[in-house]
């Protein structure tokens, strides 16, 4: 609970004492940021992409695993009555849920109780001691499904899927001959409510997905994906070994020689985060358990073990960084730098730059095409607000996953009751309140600096308006009879 605190406490008096290193860490820190910058202009601006092969010879049968733990009964069986509505011959295809470690018999018995009156393509599992958290559970399911199965697709418990989406992973895997596809996420209830928001997440897989797309090297991400079990066997199955096992699936499928790609094409939605504090979860789990997953693997993305070519790897290492944050570090030298006058000018410089940087990357994600459809200047904005708020949560995930710090697995809450009110982000009520004691000696040391400490004033007011707009969107949910 306290290594973070004790990190930047350390790195406080570094600054101090050994100003000479700090400055260097920073250079280098602000260099990964170009190097990033760089690497995406230049991915978002050629046009790479591989011919489809379509290399199909039979009708996929799939076996659907919606994973499940503490879930609201009514929020699953509306995933599951999706499931049961789909226009996929009912012989070639099964749906296992696994229930791993819910104690409250309350809500995992009516979830069997539905799968019992769905008749026999439905199977409920509920086990107590799963090991390795979501993982482990479709493990479970992969171990117990039909024999005849040729691809597993995996489904988010808060997931409600179209009719035709079993049809469309079935066109999408003979369209691309891939070994696995990826479909994106996406949000019900959000029109007029959560444009913003909406924006901010779908924007993943408008640039990072997309530019992966062209390289066959498309990274899981959770639900909604359609694996070969031949490909999912091969790769020993799933690993608890980061947070972000989908991730970490997809970087050992290229490793392995597989191919897969992104479907742009909105085929299920589920549920926002219904709060500001789960949404700083999710984003906090996104960031530390991809960079995990980046620091497990570099070794052998470093030496292209598996061929992977530079485009494949390029196109990883795009999509393991897309949550990641490098200004913790520098905003921390910047602001003890001008409260004390120690450090010297090209530290306080290169922090600050740091700062614009970050700037520069959020504006320039978001600016573009956010979502399937092009949005608004008013729609840009909202989600560049929101991607500020979850800045600061996300700089502090990076430091953790790069000095180590194991994080458990984090459930976020669907039933509308957990952590709404009162949540104000300490990170950000400190970068405020530093920032606004520091900025008249920032005014000295010219716009570069008085730019990104005034930049540190954003994210507090940035998380208000975000757990505001979350807060209207929760009620819309939970209130409307259709929950959208």
């Amino acid at each position: 609970m306290f290594v973070l605190p004790i990190v930047v406490a350390v790195f406080c008096l570094c600054v101090l004492v050994l100003p000479g290193p700090v400055t260097l860490l920073c250079g280098l820190l602000v260099t990964l940021q170009v190097a990033g910058l760089g690497m995406r202009f230049w991915s978002a601006r050629r046009d790479l992409r591989i011919p489809d092969q379509g290399r199909m010879s039979q009708r996929p049968v799939f076996t659907v695993h919606v994973a499940t733990h503490n879930e609201p009964p009514a929020l699953v069986t509306a995933t599951l009555h999706a499931l049961a509505a789909q226009d996929w011959p009912a012989a070639d295809y099964e749906v296992i849920v696994i229930d791993n470690n819910t104690t409250d018999p309350a809500l995992w018995q009516p979830v069997r109780d539905v799968c019992d009156g769905l008749g026999d393509r439905f199977r409920f599992l509920h086990r107590t001691g799963v090991v390795g958290a979501k993982a482990g559970a479709l493990n479970i399911a992969l171990s117990v499904a039909r024999p005849d199965a040729t691809h597993v697709v995996t489904v988010d418990a808060d997931y409600s899927v179209g009719p035709r989406f079993l049809t469309q992973a079935a066109m999408a895997l003979d369209l691309t001959g891939a070994d696995y596809v990826q479909f994106p996420q996406a949000y019900s209830g959000c029109d007029g409510v959560a444009d913003g928001i909406d924006a901010e997440l779908a924007e993943y897989f408008q640039t990072s997905a997309r530019m992966a797309d062209v390289a066959e090297a498309v990274l899981l991400t959770g639900t909604l994906c359609v694996i070969s079990v031949e490909a999912l066997r091969a790769v020993d199955g799933w690993s608890g070994r980061t947070i972000t096992e989908d991730a970490d699936l997809g970087v050992r499928l290229c490793r392995m020689g597989f191919t897969g790609r992104f479907i742009g094409r909105i085929v299920g939605r589920g549920l926002l985060p219904f709060s500001l504090r789960d949404l700083e979860r999710q984003r906090h789990r996104w960031a530390s358990g991809n960079l995990q997953t980046l620091i497990a693997h570099a070794p052998a993305l470093l030496a292209g073990q598996g061929g992977l070519g530079w485009r494949k790897r390029a196109a990883i290492v795009s999509q393991l960084t897309a949550w990641i944050n490098l200004s913790l570090l520098p905003v921390v030298a910047l602001l003890v730098g001008l409260a004390t006058g120690r450090g010297g000018d090209a530290l306080v410089l290169l922090a600050g730059a740091s700062v614009w940087l970050t700037l520069i990357d959020i504006a320039s994600r978001l600016m573009g095409q956010g979502r399937p459809v092009r949005t608004g200047p008013a729609i840009r904005a909202a989600a560049i607000c929101h991607r500020i708020a979850l800045a600061p949560v996300a700089a502090c995930a990076t430091l953790e996953a790069m000095i180590g710090r194991s994080l458990p697995f984090a459930v976020t809450d669907k039933s509308g009751t957990a952590n709404r009110v009162g949540h104000v982000p300490a990170t950000s009520l400190v970068l405020f309140t530093a920032a606004a004691l520091l900025l008249p000696q920032a005014l000295a040391q010219g716009w570069v600096v008085t730019g990104a400490v005034a930049a540190l004033l954003l994210p507090l007011p940035a998380a208000w308006a975000t757990a505001r707009t979350l807060d209207r969107y929760r009620l819309r949910v939970t209130t409307s009879p259709t929950g959208v």
